[in-house]
């Protein structure tokens, strides 16, 4: 009993102490804008009026930050930002991964346990994620402190908030609620039934998606209309009008769900009294609009010029309104990506005169892996799949054939090389073990896979070679710098306005907001506390 009464007297006194001397944060926001590029930040920065132009300016910016592993996906990149750890230890290795023995389908944040909350949400959490996360670091030391997550993406807001938050809160496209499972709570707080109950989309959603800057400032960074991207209402180019039965859907393909996010996660600062209590509290934030505007319409379409320009806006709205809360001075922001993005491969083409192709799999890649399934079952006299869902490989049916596992990987490897569009293969004992022979990006995808839920084989594309199912739009995954380079940008009490050039990982920022708050993240964790930010 005593020695329980001291450690809560050291704890009252860590953060009392720092709180009342002014130098601890009482707010830590942490912001992902998901599928953000870091070249944003330089290709927009003359349009920035608002919350990116003054980070910028008065923050510190990691200019040479990456993700360090593959693949370069929603679950993991949130799982990393919130934990520290890489997919290896986080176990968050995809959005979805196939079960070994069942071979169906694993959502990362699937949970059949957790229960609709107050009928609505549910069937989601943090049951996969393997590790802590930088919320439950703080709340293992400060129980009362408070951890909340906001995000239009269940998986976003989950992984990164951790294992334990006090919630997590997510948007139902059905409904148009934010909404999450009992997982988290059995009763919904009353902020978040009002914030419902007000039909934000009614009162701010506008009939039609406009420019908000003159047309001579998105000409400059190429044409409006162009093949490759997503036709809304039969057109490439502006504007884009919102149907009233389909706003609940469209509106993540728009600047205003972020608005959406932001103004829910506002009222969070309001009613829960974060940064306005005896402790410290963290505030996650993970704005997706960005990925679906990306996967639509391409990083350098006018579609994206405009998110970020209303983006920056939106941003400047937050904080501002932020530090009239909490008070100025007492707010640490951080903010960065959970993934770049591959460029429209169109508009490499044909507006930057460079090499780029779109490689439907439905067409040109999976057939291809079927003919060489069958051709090694012929081959090997059996009737059972040689490679099975193009993720594992039939390794008795080798040695039925008087193949060893290492011929069979070989051998199918010759097979898979031959295959426009694939670059390399690497294989489970090469993604857990390593190899003498040189394999370029073999690092990124040794940080990224997790044995127990890893497939057999992955595939390495061609750089700048899109494999999709979809005839429009572009994605991510890569282990290539158009997929991982991000940006790490931090804001606010103690920080100095500064560039830092230094290579940096987006495992980093939780271990750099924990030395912050003065505790101390897992030993095991893969990042490291930013000298630039915590001395």
């Amino acid at each position: 009993m005593k020695r329980t009464r001291a450690f809560i007297f050291i704890l009252f006194i860590l953060f009392t102490g720092f709180l009342e001397s002014g130098q601890r944060p009482k707010l830590v926001i942490f912001i992902s804008i998901d599928q953000m590029k870091a070249e944003y930040l330089d290709w927009y920065k003359a349009e920035f009026t608002g919350g990116f132009k003054r980070i910028l300016a008065e923050g510190t910016q990691f200019t040479n930050a990456d993700l360090n592993y593959a693949p370069s996906e929603t679950g993991p990149g949130h799982a990393a930002l919130g934990t520290g750890s890489y997919p290896m230890h986080s176990g968050i290795t995809s959005n979805d991964w196939i079960d070994r023995k069942t071979l169906k389908q694993v959502y990362c944040v699937e949970d059949s346990t957790a229960e609709r909350a107050e009928a609505e949400g549910g069937g989601v959490s943090s049951k996969n994620l393997m590790v802590p996360a930088l919320g439950d670091w703080l709340k293992r030391v400060s129980p009362s402190s408070k951890v909340f997550s906001a995000s239009i993406k269940d998986r976003a807001a989950i992984l990164m908030a951790g294992q334990r938050p006090d919630c997590a809160f997510w948007y139902d496209r059905k409904l148009g609620h934010m909404v999450t499972s009992e997982f988290y709570v059995k009763e919904v707080p009353a902020w978040v039934k009002a914030f419902n109950g007000s039909n934000w989309i009614a009162h701010h959603l506008p009939a039609t998606w406009t420019k908000a800057m003159p047309e001579s400032v998105y000409a400059k960074y190429g044409p409006d209309d162009l093949v490759g991207e997503m036709k809304w209402g039969g057109s490439t180019a502006f504007p884009h009008a919102f149907q009233v039965e389909k706003r609940n859907e469209q509106i993540v393909c728009s600047p205003f769900g972020d608005a959406m996010i932001l103004d829910f996660a506002l009222e969070s600062v309001k009613f829960e009294k974060l940064g306005q209590r005896d402790v410290p509290d963290l505030l996650l934030i993970s704005l997706s609009c960005t990925d679906y505007i990306g996967h639509a319409f391409g990083g350098n379409s006018h579609e994206m010029v405009d998110q970020m320009i209303r983006l920056d806006r939106a941003l400047g709205d937050f904080l501002a309104n932020v530090e009239k809360l909490v008070g100025p001075g007492n707010v640490l922001l951080a903010l960065s990506a959970d993934h770049a993005g591959m460029p429209l491969p169109e508009y490499r083409r044909t507006v930057q005169h460079k090499d780029a192709r779109r490689i439907l799999t439905t067409t040109e890649i999976n057939p291809r892996i079927e003919a060489l399934d069958v051709a090694l079952q012929h081959e090997f006299r059996t009737t059972e799949h040689v490679i099975q869902s193009q993720a594992f490989l039939n390794y008795p049916a080798g040695a039925a054939a008087g193949i060893d596992s290492t011929s069979l990987e070989r051998r199918v490897k010759e097979g898979l090389m031959k295959i426009d569009g694939i670059t390399d293969v690497y294989f489970r004992r090469e993604l857990t073990h390593g190899t003498s022979q040189p394999h370029p990006f073999l690092g990124y995808y040794e940080r990224g896979y997790y044995p127990p839920r890893g497939n057999d084989f992955i595939i390495r594309p061609c750089e700048y070679c899109l494999l999709t199912t979809s005839p429009t739009g572009t994605s991510h995954g890569t282990p290539y710098r158009y997929d991982t380079h991000v940006p790490i940008l931090f804001w606010g009490i103690g920080v100095k306005a500064q560039q830092v050039t230094r290579v940096v990982h987006t495992v980093d920022i939780a271990p750099t907001i924990a030395k912050v708050l003065g505790i101390n993240a897992p030993n095991t964790i893969d990042g490291k506390s930013l000298k630039e930010i915590v001395k």
